[in-house]
């Protein structure tokens, strides 16, 4: 309960100088500065407030004025008419301040109850604030008076006009004024009107893309799972774009053989064909060419030796089409990244383009994770743009799958005409969006391409600028000057078309001691450069050659029956990798066992079972040895059995 500011004992008198003395604010609001008179902690204590309100401390002399919330400030030299008795019988009725004593000295002294008191030493004032303070009452603001106001304002007023003043000759280094009076505002979505493409479908997805407008502008940026710098398939467009003729080359397995669309690599239901006749409506010129390597049934492992069976002495551009035809073995990633590598260090420097069909019997047995992450792993290591029909037709073949399937695919795993359609458009909308890229770039409308020109294109007759021996002089078996090509302008020019000189699990030691791979390969499928009989006389081995339109049997091998007989095959090692591609069969299938071994390193033969737990007859890859030394060497096979028995056959594709 808040007190009346009048005269709290009715006893006494209401005089001028009890008024003075009314506090302008209650005493019970400061409740953490008073007392009650019957707190025990603090007894009521008369002698001590007389000593407290009447009397000051200290060596000088003057009347002590109590703290500035007791409302009893004054002005210097004017003393209350009223005792100290009078003050302490009159306040004991009231609630007081805490006890306190002012510190001994001259000065301001600072009174437990939080005002300031002006005293006066023997040497005179030292401070008095009371002319700008004046008397707290209702009619001053924030305890100034109008002086003390005018003060402040005063005051303020010249730290501004200093502010003022003297801002303009600092300098801020986080600060610059910049005149953009010269900027003119450009319209960037309309440069293409300006200078138009020569080419229909530019710019991609507009109203000239036909394809998009077929597939989707989303399904189709999402097929391009990785695209990276795109400067090799830049070079091929642009000497395209000069008139010169191209090479294009398709590696693959089932679905690049166009099994299940006509089943001929060239019919022209199938993706090769009608990529071909897309880009001769594009760049027509008579010397162009399609080739088409393809085989069923196999794999990048294959490949990966022997792509040089299967690809002209030179080409341009090679199409790698195994998301669908390889297994999702972490093992496939070496043997993919050596296909890979071994094309890109041939000394044309084609462009490789990594194409995925999207395959339903794939999908059942990994869902989304797939051989193609595998792929794509390799294509960012070697810059190496990887497209994909699956990101065109993945959600449509979860949500719908039987429509998926009596459209797109002939079977679980390939695809009809309407699938190699797809298949064809994912793709040249990739190639039709690198043109229009490198166009821009070519008149200098954009930069996000490289320009390389066309000149280096003879560089089949030289050293390699990508790999080899060529790159590194005082290599064993290099030719005076070779090294020379490295520092040539036009590797200099190139610098963005190099094959790291690193595999892809290498370590930091492994690079000191790297060598550049020269894939070696002898294959029973390869008819113009066969191994000569010779081989074969009295050796237990024997050659099939598939007839025309076969159907079980429609491979090339190499085979034993006879226990204990031996094949001996030269070969020509560079990175010192060596592997026997070989069938396997299902236990229903049973075939035999052999072991192998590279020159006389018998004790590290290694055996290889061609019965294993297999669905399917199937073609696989194992290495029986690595880090062999370069150069010529031949490897050993021997069919395991007891001698003079029977064995089931062991049939090798290749080594």
């Amino acid at each position: 309960m808040l007190r009346t500011r009048s005269n709290p004992n009715p006893q006494l008198p209401e005089t001028p100088q009890s008024k003075s003395l009314e506090p302008d604010t209650p005493m019970s609001h400061y409740t953490s500065r008073i007392h009650s008179e019957d707190d025990p902690v603090h007894p009521s204590n008369p002698n001590h407030d007389s000593e407290y309100f009447g009397g000051g401390c200290g060596e000088g002399s003057g009347t002590g004025t109590p703290a500035a919330h007791a409302g009893n400030a004054s002005l210097e030299g004017v003393n209350s008419s009223s005792t100290g008795t009078e003050f302490n019988s009159t306040t004991n009725q009231q609630r007081r301040l805490s006890a306190g004593s002012g510190g001994k000295g001259s000065g301001i002294s600072e009174k437990p109850g939080g005002g300031i008191q002006s005293r006066r030493s023997k040497n005179g004032l030292t401070l008095n604030l009371s002319s700008l303070m004046g008397k707290r009452s209702k009619g001053n603001k924030f305890g100034l008076s109008q002086k003390g106001w005018m003060a402040v304002t005063g005051f303020v007023g010249f730290i501004l006009l200093l502010k003022l003043l003297f801002s303009g000759s600092s300098e801020d280094p986080h600060h610059h004024v910049i005149d953009q009076s010269h900027l003119v505002p450009r319209d960037y979505l309309n440069n293409s009107l300006i200078d138009p493409a020569p080419f229909e479908f530019c710019p991609v997805f507009g109203p000239g893309d036909a394809i998009a407008a077929r597939r989707g502008q989303l399904e189709l940026l999402k097929s391009r799972l990785h695209t990276g710098t795109n400067a090799r398939v830049q070079r091929v467009l642009q000497k395209a774009m000069s008139g010169s003729s191209i090479t294009l080359s398709v590696l693959g397995g089932s679905v690049s053989a166009c099994t299940g669309a006509g089943d001929d690599p060239v019919n022209e239901k199938c993706y090769p064909h009608k990529f071909f006749d897309w880009w001769n409506t594009v760049f027509p010129h008579p010397a162009n060419e399609l080739t088409n390597g393809a085989t069923k049934k196999t794999d990048s492992a294959y490949y990966a030796y022997c792509n040089s069976h299967h690809l002209p002495d030179k080409t341009d551009l090679v199409i790698l089409e195994f998301d669908a035809a390889d297994p999702n073995d972490p093992e496939w990633l070496q043997h993919f990244e050596l296909l890979v590598r071994s094309i890109l260090v041939r000394p044309e420097m084609p462009a490789v383009i990594i194409l995925g069909h999207f395959s339903p019997q794939v999908q059942a047995q990994n869902g989304f994770a797939g051989p193609e992450l595998l792929h794509n792993v390799v294509a960012q290591f070697y810059d190496v743009p990887h497209i994909s029909a699956k990101g065109v037709l993945y959600e449509q073949y979860l949500e719908m799958p039987e429509q998926a399937r009596s459209t797109f695919y002939a079977d679980p795993n390939h695809a009809n005409h309407n699938g190699h359609d797809l298949i064809a458009d994912v793709l040249i909308s990739y190639i039709m969006s690198q043109i229009c890229s490198g166009w821009s770039a070519i008149n200098g409308h954009a930069f996000d391409v490289p320009n390389l020109g066309t000149e280096g294109d003879n560089s089949a007759s030289g050293p390699s600028l990508l790999g080899g021996v060529g790159l590194r002089k005082g290599m064993p078996g290099q030719d005076p000057g070779d090294g020379d090509s490295a520092g040539s302008s036009l590797a200099e020019r190139y610098q963005g078309l190099r094959v790291p000189q690193m595999r892809l699990n290498d370590r930091p030691h492994d690079v000191q001691q790297f060598r550049e791979i020269e894939p070696f390969c002898v294959a029973a499928s390869d008819l113009i450069n066969p191994l000569p009989p010779s081989l074969f006389y009295g050796s237990g081995w024997h050659t099939y050659h598939p007839p025309k339109g076969a159907v079980y049997e429609d491979r090339h091998f190499w085979y034993a029956e006879q226990p204990t007989a031996r094949l001996r095959v030269p070969l020509k090692l560079g990175a010192g990798d060596v592997g026997i591609y070989f069938l396997q069969s299902p236990p229903d299938k049973p075939l035999g066992t052999v072991k192998c071994w590279v020159d006389d390193n018998v004790g590290g033969a290694k055996e290889l079972a061609g019965t294993a737990e297999v669905e399917d007859v199937i073609a696989t890859l194992v290495m029986i040895d690595r880090g062999v030394s370069r150069g010529s060497h031949f490897v050993e096979c021997q069919l395991q059995g007891e001698a003079g028995g029977t064995s089931p056959p062991f049939k090798i594709l290749g080594m």
